[in-house]
């Protein structure tokens, strides 16, 4: 069974996907299941109420009107009777008394109205996401609390901290009277202790569905009687509660990963720690570079302003020595490597979390970040959080996160924990066995059309959602699994050596660690990074051992493989990149004045966006209808046309010889399959990469003035257009690439297991013409999609008129004389057989899913520009003209007759149609 979606809130890397975007002023209690809840505790409420003997007061505490015996009886038990059989936990922020069901807590009155924290984690999941254990739940959502005394009952609430206005001001009280809190939990007085304070039970909080799991688990409803107390821990500033949640269900649904589906069990941690009061100063953003946000709307503002506040999420980072050029921080950032890390794997994750420290140098910190190895003996839990660890655990999701939790008032990070997934050098081996249509879309991007990502959307709850500039999950890891085999399948042909081998994960496993660390440290994904260098350059070890392969490491970079004849250099950036330092120093670099005071000195950091390497590209410009053909995905080098060239090159290479080289004596062909299916989808994602220059417009975040920047868009010159459009019929419109040996073919069986934890491949023959035909078809979608034909439309009156321009009709033009090459080339005297046709197998499919995306853009059922539409209607007649005249050939094969009559009556019909709904 899947898993619902889960929204990003960062990236923190997916990539993107996968998060919970809880709304603001959205709460748990809106759902229906929420309500449900709701009622209960309501219901449990009263009950509590009779047992505690809470009289009818007035909301000060004032006595009842019953009889003068009534008014002798004490107004709440002994604190002793209601504690009685249960363990105290005295340590020091709350005092607990842990019990089977409950957890009372003796709230003092300066525990009343004050802002809390409350950070949530998966502590233990169902080894499916996003239920992983060490999951940050939310991410970076994160709840603002107060306990509130109203009457006799103490309020859960959770503070609406995103609108504000100047205390004392008019605006303040427009504010409150505007944007209410929200009351999760409505908990009765238990009894009083000592010096004032209320004992209520934080059971009916903890012991409840408050993190609304049930939304990912479709079926699920959380089960109080079967879900238990797992830790609990109080400490002098925190709160440290785990529960064993458990959700039950029909049975109907089913989960390879977990015993009985009637019920699963989740461990949920959560840290309650009064909001610090700290010397923190926030720093404002700027869309130049590139920092997860904390967004109020301050009402103060001036009317001519937006009113929202952005704030950059960043560690409060002092110095000890204010006054010294660089000097060590008051308090370094620590980071713990969890005792479970393997011992192998712990060299490259710590050489990955140190080497910020060089960025942090540069900004004017010694040490900044300080590494420590968690004692095999420490009985310290991962999730509590005085503690930033890197963790390593186990499911079959293979991923790597890094999110962070943040003070919602300033943007003060808090607490951050990263997390890999030990399966990230197997989960690539099921997703190569076959292909879909679906997995080939997410492989390059999503929906290319704004109709279809407007569906996406709305198929998509809200609180699942990625929004801009907020944390989301990174899908990093889960691409550098394909890379990862990429590397071991292409260096098993070229028979590396297994030290070489290592040295590529080694490298990888640095690099991954690095961008996991800068979303911790509040860096975004920075997708336009990958365009440092040319395809020569990526390999001289003497620049990229400096610089690393990109800009920066924010990027998701694929594995460095020189194409044949080239020495090999780094597989993957070995260190931080120039935007690296530049990001660090506008985030971190000490300045002095107030939060308002030093925007002009940013501003002076940020203008220099227009240097080489530092341009910024993120999530929400990467899409699949997105324009910028650099901010994209898992490319490399500031000349993809070269670097898409040498790919193929690589495939070409390594095709013939992969089954061979992947396999011994004695193994299955299963790894020859999912070897074979690495390559062709390397081969597929270069070449969508080309179609993104067609209708390809440049973009750029830099401001008025800023030195060498360029404009905010740059239409693709129509050169570089047609150099790809070139690529692509010469790679994917042809058969070319996919002449491969029909024996291979036979050799590509899958895995013949059946059982749990095993994808059933629905043909264990290999579908080759299916899966060819859906990379052609998702390339040729993006060319002919709507949003790219209107890009190319718009250009024509976006490029000067003396200045050459590439056009819708170029466009269709040359798809429709390389897809349709034959009809101009056909030899007279060849005799054509069935096994040797006039048009091959591929190129008859491919001429028929051309012919498709025509006859839609003829009658109109796209959102193209009409001029496109005409253009297709005037290239299917001329189109059908040519068939109706080659099918009359006498030495045609029956074959390519068939589908030349077919096909030129498909077209006789579409014209019909366009006659029948013209105006």
């Amino acid at each position: 069974m899947a898993l619902k979606p889960w929204g990003y809130r960062l990236p923190v890397c997916l990539l993107c996907v996968a998060c919970l975007s809880w709304g603001g002023a959205a709460v748990a209690a809106d759902s229906d299941q929420a309500e449900k809840t709701s009622q209960a505790d309501e219901k449990q409420a009263d009950a509590d109420e009779k047992i505690s003997a809470t009289s009818n007061g007035s909301s000060n505490g004032g006595s009842s009107d019953g009889d003068a015996d009534d008014d002798k009886k004490p107004k709440y038990p002994p604190l002793s009777k209601v504690t009685k059989d249960l363990d105290e936990i005295d340590g020091g922020l709350i005092k607990l008394y842990q019990g089977d069901d409950k957890l009372l807590a003796e709230l003092k009155p300066s525990d009343l109205d004050k802002d809390h924290i409350l950070l949530i984690t998966i502590a233990k999941g169902i080894g499916q996401r996003p239920l992983l254990g060490g999951y940050s739940w939310g991410f970076g959502d994160d709840w603002v609390w107060q306990f509130r005394k109203v009457g006799e009952r103490i309020h859960v609430v959770r503070r609406n901290v995103r609108f504000k206005a100047d205390a004392g001001s008019p605006s303040e009280k427009a504010v409150k009277l505007a944007f209410t809190d929200s009351v999760l939990y409505s908990l009765p007085i238990m009894a009083r202790g000592s010096g004032g304070s209320y004992v209520v039970d934080l059971g009916q909080v903890f012991l409840s569905d408050l993190p609304q799991i049930s939304m990912v688990l479709p079926g699920f409803t959380f089960s109080k009687a079967r879900s238990t107390w797992a830790n609990v821990e109080a400490y002098d500033k925190n709160l440290e509660v785990q529960v064993a949640a458990t959700y039950a269900s029909s049975g109907r649904e089913e989960f390879d990963t977990v015993a009985d589906s009637r019920a699963v069990t989740v461990g949920v941690h959560y840290s309650l720690s009064r909001l610090p009061k700290s010397d923190y100063q926030p720093r404002l953003a700027d869309d130049r570079v590139g920092y997860f946000l904390t967004v109020l709307k301050d009402y103060s503002q001036a009317e001519d302003d937006d009113r929202f506040v952005r704030y950059i999420n960043r560690w409060n980072l002092k110095k000890a020595d204010p006054n010294a050029e660089k000097s060590p921080p008051k308090e370094p950032i620590v980071f713990w490597l969890e005792k479970t890390i393997p011992y192998k794997y712990r060299k490259p994750i710590r050489d990955g979390i140190a080497e910020w420290n060089k960025a942090f140098e540069k900004a004017g910190f010694y040490d900044a970040i300080d590494v420590r190895q968690q004692p095999d003996d420490a009985d310290w839990e991962p999730g509590d959080i005085r503690y930033n660890t890197f963790r390593w655990i186990t499911s079959s999701a293979g991923f790597a996160m890094g999110p962070s939790r943040v003070n919602p008032m300033t943007g003060e990070i808090l607490d951050a924990d990263i997390i890999f997934d030990a399966d990230f050098l197997q989960t690539w081996k099921v997703r190569y066995e076959t292909f879909t249509p679906e997995g080939i879309a997410a492989m390059t991007g999503g929906p290319m059309d704004l109709e279809s990502y407007r569906r996406q959307l709305s198929r998509t709850p809200v609180a699942l959602r990625c929004r801009h500039g907020e944390r989301c999950s990174c899908n990093l890891m889960h691409g550098m699994s394909h890379q990862f085999a990429l590397g071991a399948s292409v260096g098993a042909v070229r028979k590396r050596s297994p030290e070489d081998l290592e040295k590529l994960i080694m490298q990888g496993l640095k690099e991954v660690t690095m961008h996991e660390v800068g979303h911790t440290l509040g860096l975004r994904h920075n997708f336009k990074a990958s365009a440092l260098y040319s395809p020569a350059e990526l390999h001289d070890v003497s620049k990229t051992s400096q610089t690393g392969l990109t800009a920066s490491v924010m990027d998701y970079a694929p594995v460095n493989l020189a194409p044949p004849g080239v020495e090999q250099g780094d597989y993957y950036s070995t260190t931080i990149g120039p935007y690296d330092y530049w990001a660090i120093e506008y985030g971190y670099t000490p300045l002095k004045g107030s939060t308002e005071s030093e925007l002009p000195e940013l501003k002076k950091i940020a203008a220099r966006s227009g240097e080489p390497g530092l341009a910024y590209l993120t999530d929400e410009d990467t899409r699949g209808i997105d324009p910028d053909p650099h901010s994209i995905r898992f490319d490399m080098s500031n000349d993809l046309v070269e670097w898409a060239k040498g790919q193929a090159a690589i495939v070409a290479d390594a095709l013939p010889e992969v089954v061979e080289s992947v396999t011994e004596e004695g193994d299955g062909y299963e790894k020859a399959r999912r070897a074979f299916g690495v390559l062709l989808s390397t081969h597929g994602q270069s070449m969508f990469m080309m179609s993104r220059y067609v209708g390809g417009v440049y973009v750029s975040r830099s401001h008025v003035g800023d030195e060498n920047a360029p404009e905010p868009f740059e239409v693709v010159d129509a050169k570089r257009q047609r150099e790809a459009l070139a690529l692509l019929e010469d790679q994917v419109f042809s058969d070319k690439p996919f002449s491969i040996p029909p024996a291979m073919y036979n050799q590509l069986a899958p895995s013949r297991w059946s059982h749990w934890g095993q994808d059933v491949v629905d043909r264990p023959d290999y579908p080759a013409h299916e899966v060819i035909l859906m990379w052609q078809e998702r390339i040729l979608g993006r060319l002919l999609s709507p949003l790219t034909l209107a890009r190319v439309h718009d250009s024509e009156l976006k490029t000067p008129a003396d200045q050459d321009a590439f056009t819708t009709a170029e466009l269709i033009d040359r798809l429709t004389d390389a897809i349709f090459a034959e009809l101009d080339s056909q030899d007279a005297d060849a005799e054509y057989t069935v096994r040797s046709p006039a048009i091959s197998s591929l190129r008859r499919n491919l001429q028929r899913a051309y012919l498709e995306s025509l006859a839609q853009l003829a009658i109109g059922q796209t959102s193209a520009p009409q001029d496109c539409q005409t253009l297709a209607y005037a290239k299917l007649k001329k189109l059908g003209d040519k068939m109706a005249k080659a099918a009359e050939s006498e030495n045609l094969d029956a074959y390519t007759q068939a589908h030349l009559m077919e096909s030129q009556a498909r077209i006789e019909k579409t014209l019909d149609a366009v006659m029948l709904t013209s105006p």
